[in-house]
């Protein structure tokens, strides 16, 4: 070990010794937003450039002097005129494969970058003017930063900047989950959407790696969100224009105003005061299933068939309930249930609601045979149905009371014998 270190600063040494080629100074960014990472190297001469070879395509190693900008969760550190080794490589044999990578050779200054790509991108096999943009390396999966002592390796998740060119993020609106009802208040353990301005560096939606065994994730992409200084759990993210789907959590206080806080990136915007109730239940409803100025509830038969009126939206399947069938309606902030789940935690496959429901067919109540958390999924509740006994009709109003609150929602179903 201690010969290889001698043997990287002679390298070094030497390096400086060489006569630095002119080059077009070009910038690449590498970021890796979920851990706060991002990494800028500036190419500004080249020390050597010699000829590629070609024994299974081509491949050629550069010297250049460079300048490093590293930033790890906000703190940020620039190293000027680095000694640094660039490797190209083209390998036809596993489908015409690139690789890119650029290395410190100082070794006080710990940095790697990595990108790949499929296709030939250094097509004749020199050191070009200008390197190909940071879009056509199309292999994420390959593409990562390391930096640190002992070295860390950051997979990048965006090739550019990860902060809003935008500045700190601004909220403008937060709202219960709109399919749901759309409330201006909020609730307990319920659904969120916040809208806003530089909210989120892109648009994604969380994915199974985004878990922490079965508890969902409180930060996205270096996105979090707080209300009442208490982590939410986020599902949903978008850049332009600015949304994130939060589920808040089941503690926060209730009857008075709490504060909603977004941080994008380390930069957190001001407080968003927003009322919280006690209760606040609501059904999916989303406005693709208002029909002629009348808002449907999401009804589903356990084939998938949706109740509504035969045809009333085309593609869709659908037909009217018939009074002694079951249905599934799904809703939020319907509170808590046993066994306890806590926000942001997958639904076992069977709880209850604590709190007292009664879902009615016009002024006919229906016997419901679960009501509960869905299982397999994060607070999204599930009321099993039977359809009573009620006069035929494409617009049978629904109601629902979660203990002494009756919804807000104006909802009709479909009932025919």
């Amino acid at each position: 070990m201690a010969s290889d270190r001698a043997l990287q600063r002679a390298f070094t040494a030497l390096a400086f010794l060489a006569v630095a080629v002119p080059a077009a100074a070009q910038t690449y960014t590498f970021s890796d937003c979920k851990d706060g990472a991002t990494l800028t190297v500036k190419i500004d001469s080249l020390i050597s450039n010699p000829p590629p070879s070609f024994n299974s395509g081509h491949t050629l190693n550069i010297l250049f002097f460079g300048d490093y900008t590293l930033t790890v969760n906000g703190t940020t550190t620039t190293y000027t005129s680095v000694v640094s080794g660039g490797s190209l490589n083209y390998t036809p044999s596993i489908g015409n494969l690139t690789e890119f990578m650029i290395q410190s050779q100082d070794p006080s200054v710990p940095l790697t970058a990595n990108l790949e790509a499929m296709g030939d991108l250094i097509p004749d096999g020199l050191f070009p003017q200008t390197l190909p943009a940071l879009s056509s390396w199309n292999v994420p999966t390959s593409d990562y930063i390391q930096y640190g002592n002992p070295r860390v390796t950051a997979r990048l998740d965006t090739l550019g900047t990860c902060t809003s060119a935008g500045g700190a993020p601004t909220i403008t609106n937060v709202i219960s989950a709109g399919a749901f009802g759309g409330f201006n208040a909020i609730t307990p353990g319920t659904w969120i959407e916040i809208y806003g301005t530089n909210l989120a560096p892109d648009t994604r939606q969380w994915a199974t790696s985004d878990f922490d065994g079965n508890i969902g994730p409180t930060s996205l992409d270096h996105v979090q969100v707080s209300v009442n200084g208490q982590s939410a759990y986020l599902s949903y993210i978008a850049s332009n224009p600015g949304q994130i789907n939060a589920q808040v959590p089941y503690t926060i206080p209730i009857k008075q105003q709490v504060q909603v806080i977004v941080t994008n990136n380390g930069v957190p915007s001001a407080p968003y005061n927003v009322t919280s109730n006690g209760i606040q239940p609501g059904m999916l409803a989303p406005a693709s299933f208002n029909i002629g100025g009348k808002q449907y509830v999401t009804a589903l038969f356990t084939d998938g068939t949706y109740v509504l009126p035969t045809g009333a939206i085309s593609g869709v399947a659908s037909r009217p309930a018939k009074p002694g069938e079951t249905i599934v309606l799904y809703g939020i902030g319907f509170g808590l249930v046993t066994p306890p789940t806590p926000a942001g935690e997958i639904a076992p496959s069977s709880t209850r609601t604590l709190l007292p429901l009664q879902i009615s067919f016009g002024q006919s109540p229906a016997q419901i045979t679960y009501e509960g958390l869905a299982p397999g999924f994060v607070g999204l509740y599930q009321f099993d149905v039977v359809v009573p006994q009620v006069p035929d009709s494409d617009l049978v109003p629904l109601t629902l009371t979660l203990n002494t609150v009756t919804s807000a929602q104006i909802l009709y179903i479909a009932v025919h014998e």
